[in-house]
């Protein structure tokens, strides 16, 4: 141990004398290191433990998986007396939960607030394992009909929203109508269905709906019994819901699986995948980092073999100058480990802010804590064992007698360590464009989707949900009652352009349906999409007619059954006939709890497709019907206005409340933020890191080939003084050393090229609209890193070719 510290000590004393060594050293590995702790951090916080739940990693939840459907997932909801059967049939689940989500509303001085409800069955907080905060959960009586409405509340609402005020405890508040006490404050990170209040009910056999009259599904949850796995559990429920299908048939598919998904895939889905590039890309970087810093301590050590040769002479044996020289890249890499802690704890906040929200779990807190600074610890060591153990063998097998003989310092480096140096800066050039070629097909994968033609304009289009009080609001009737008003106070305002009623939210689907066409026979089922709307739709998204026209003001209040159909399904559904006349039959608007009979409508137009199924995946048929033919389903507006969307938000709310104080306004925004939330924050998070990681990369190798090159050259310098006083010109020693550096360049590049090639699988489910094989982004990164490289070879080679032969051959 005396040994050691005093290897410690020695090895503190020389590294402060090299400071400028050991700053460079400690902020290259810094940069690595701290963005590997960064990336670990957020996949430990969300994806190891994003749930503070007992247990959480064997929480199950299980979907009705279509097989005819390409898209991965399927039904998770289930209706009160199939959820019943599912709970006692199945032979994996020691206990299960189930939750649905509601509309809340509740009435405050300033007019009405929603609130997302969470409807949760007995024994949920039982089941997720936390305690409230504050007063208590709900016991199993809280559940059973007839018992005095209750409802827990979630932290952030409490603080946001009541400032967390500790008296509203035990207060009734009046939601949807119906007086609730207040019993519990949950914890801070208990925030189950991304709930802001949890109210309890009891699943039925009777069934049971939901507050706007449709049916109720429950979202299941189970725990996956010990000794259990998720193929052993996944064969169970595939038993039982081919079993169930004959006794539900309207609510499973021809041909279905059933598919078990642990909670954390449920919710990060195929953003485990995306994180998992980004830490390779990430230790791509920080072995670039550590090839920059062992190709420094391979100079010093030939700087320091005199050094070695005098401390062998007086006793040290080669265990102990490795041993010396680890210590020290040791000191160094944890140097580089606090440093990059530090980056990562001031970088963190930014890299949460670019994550996608809606796809981390409402309970992840993502954060520098105790399993976090471990993985920084051995990554630290790790690094120092990489970049630290060959110059320490290198130094250690060198004859250490010849130094002693050599006139000059340095001067008697070896073909080997020059190798080794060399195939140092192969390595971080294949690394490099490695990560640049990665990088590269985010970016054009981000443009090419950036690209993708909506058949909509989203600019100055701002978006409001209006979840209306279900008492008063239940018949196509009410429903034109408060539209037909408020249309008209909005189309007034100053700097609204349009105005129009909606379902849905384009692009992003509609009300799915099975449809008929007069005329038209068909052995499987067709469908489609359809949207209840007023006459200003199209003009207010600037959706296109191709044929026909849209229905009017007169035909929309007086409930006309016309229908305005997509391209798609006039080509699918129609073929070559005229599409005007013809009369389509709209089944799922006879099913709505404020049915529509005979729901055969006209259709009066046609128009240009608009992506309706996210931007990625092809366009499905859909109708648009006037809104007013029923009183079902959820409803918002879409404003277009001359201005900034969210400048006029104020305004309209003031007239929504003019026209009923009750109606609440949710999920506010502009349509062009949904579609950059929804569709571009994913993609742009990885194709954002990946560049910064390249970049970053790319700036290490320059540094790289420029340091080994300048070496080098010092390195020779007396052999250029020999070559300029035989004859050779400045730009003969020029061109030397030039190809010296960009064969090294060119090696590397190969190599990253192939090794590029044979990853493409891997990055290929992060990319859309381009091959992962793309010549064009292949080509351009390599080009990119020759040219680089040549710029890194021509600032030392321009130095030799500038050398006085005089002075060279006295440089010994």
């Amino acid at each position: 141990m005396e040994t050691l510290r005093q290897d410690i000590r020695y090895a503190a004393r020389t590294l402060w004398k090299g400071r400028g060594f050991a700053a460079v050293a400690m902020i290259t590995l810094a940069l690595g290191i701290g963005a590997s702790t960064a990336i670990f951090s957020v996949i430990h916080n969300v994806l190891m433990a994003p749930f503070p739940y007992t247990d959480a990693g064997r929480l199950m939840s299980v979907q009705i998986h279509d097989m005819e459907r390409n898209e991965p997932g399927g039904r998770g909801g289930y209706s009160g007396p199939e959820f019943l059967d599912y709970v006692e049939q199945n032979h994996v689940f020691d206990r299960v939960i189930a939750n649905d989500r509601e509309d809340i509303l509740y009435r405050s001085g300033e007019g009405t607030e929603q609130f997302q409800g969470g409807v949760v069955t007995p024994n949920t907080f039982e089941f997720l394992g936390l305690p409230a905060l504050m007063g208590r959960v709900m016991q199993p009586a809280d559940y059973e009909p007839g018992a005095p409405p209750v409802f827990v509340m979630r932290y952030k609402t409490w603080v946001d929203r009541f400032s967390a005020d500790p008296s509203i405890l035990n207060k009734t508040f009046v939601l949807n109508d119906v007086q609730r006490t207040l019993i519990g404050i949950m914890p801070p990170r208990f925030g189950w269905g991304a709930s802001d209040m949890w109210i309890p009910q009891k699943p039925l056999r009777a069934g049971g709906t939901q507050g706007n009259g449709f049916p109720r599904f429950w979202f299941l949850l189970g725990h996956l019994k010990t000794g259990m796995t998720i193929q052993q559990a996944q064969s169970d429920f595939d038993v039982i819901a081919h079993r169930l299908a004959a006794k539900y048939p309207k609510d499973y598919p021809k041909h279905f699986t059933a598919e078990v998904y642990s909670l954390t895939d449920l919710v990060v889905g195929k953003f485990r995948v995306t994180l998992y590039i980004v830490l390779a890309a990430v230790g791509l970087l920080l072995l670039i980092g550590c090839g920059n810093v062992a190709n420094l301590l391979l100079a010093r050590a030939t700087g320091r073999e005199k050094e070695f040769a005098i401390r062998a002479v007086l006793g040290a044996g080669r265990f102990r100058l490795i041993r010396q020289l680890l210590v020290e890249s040791l000191i160094l890499a944890l140097g580089g480990a606090f440093l990059g802690a530090l980056i990562a704890w001031g970088g963190l906040k930014s890299l949460v802010a670019a994550i996608p929200q809606q796809i981390i779990p409402a309970e992840t807190v993502i954060q520098l804590n105790a399993p976090v600074l471990a993985f920084t610890l051995c990554v630290a060591v790790l690094t120092a064992l990489v970049f630290g153990l060959v110059p320490a063998l290198q130094a250690a097998r060198r004859d250490l007698n010849d130094p002693l003989r050599d006139s000059g310092k340095g001067t008697s480096g070896s073909g080997r360590r020059n190798g080794l140096r060399n195939a140092v800066v192969v390595l971080e050039v294949a690394l490099s464009l490695t990560l640049m070629a990665s990088a590269g097909l985010l970016m054009r994968s981000f443009i090419a989707l950036r690209d993708v033609h909506l058949g909509l304009q989203p600019d100055h289009v701002l978006v409001a949900r209006l979840p209306l009080p279900r008492d008063r609001y239940k018949t196509s009737d009410q429903i034109a009652g408060f539209y037909k008003p408020l249309l008209q106070r909005v189309k007034a305002l100053p700097g609204v352009v349009d105005a129009t009623e909606t379902s849905t939210l384009p692009p992003y689907g509609g009300i799915g349906t099975d449809v008929d066409v007069i005329g038209k026979t068909h052995a499987e089922k067709w469908d489609a999409l359809f949207q209840l709307c007023s006459e200003g739709y199209f003009p207010t998204l600037r959706i296109q007619f191709v044929d026909g026209r849209a229905f009017t003001k007169a035909e929309v209040n007086g409930k006309r059954k016309l229908v305005v159909v997509n391209q798609t399904f006039a080509h699918r559904y129609l073929g070559n006939d005229n599409p005007i006349g013809q009369r389509v039959h709209i089944v799922g608007l006879e099913t709505f709890p404020d049915p529509v009979p005979e729901a055969w409508f006209e259709i009066v137009g046609v128009v240009a497709d608009v992506k309706n199924n996210g931007l990625q995946d092809p366009i499905k048929p859909e109708v648009w019907v006037p809104y007013t033919v029923t009183g079902s389903a959820e409803r918002g507006i879409l404003v277009r206005t001359s201005q900034e969307p969210l400048a006029m938000l104020k305004n309209v709310q003031q007239e929504i409340w003019a026209t009923d104080s009750g109606v609440a306004l949710t999920f506010t925004g502009t349509l062009e933020g949904y579609i950059n939330s929804f569709s571009y924050a994913g993609p742009r998070f990885g194709f954002l890191l990946m560049s910064i990681f390249g970049s970053v990369g790319l700036v290490l190798v320059t540094i790289g080939v420029y340091s080994v090159l300048a070496y080098t050259a010092a390195q020779r310098t007396h052999e250029i003084g020999i070559r300029m006083a035989l004859g050779a010109e400045g730009r003969d020693v020029l061109r030397l050393v030039v190809t010296m550096g960009v064969r090294l360049v060119a090696v590397g590049a190969v190599i990253g090229l192939v090794a590029s090639l044979l990853l493409a699988r891997v990055i290929a489910t992060q990319l859309w609209g381009v091959s992962p094989y793309d010549p064009m982004t292949l080509a351009g990164v390599t080009v990119l890193l020759l040219l680089t490289g040549i710029v890194a070879c021509w600032i030392p080679a321009r130095r030799a070719s500038q050398v006085d032969p005089l002075v060279a051959l006295r440089y010994e």
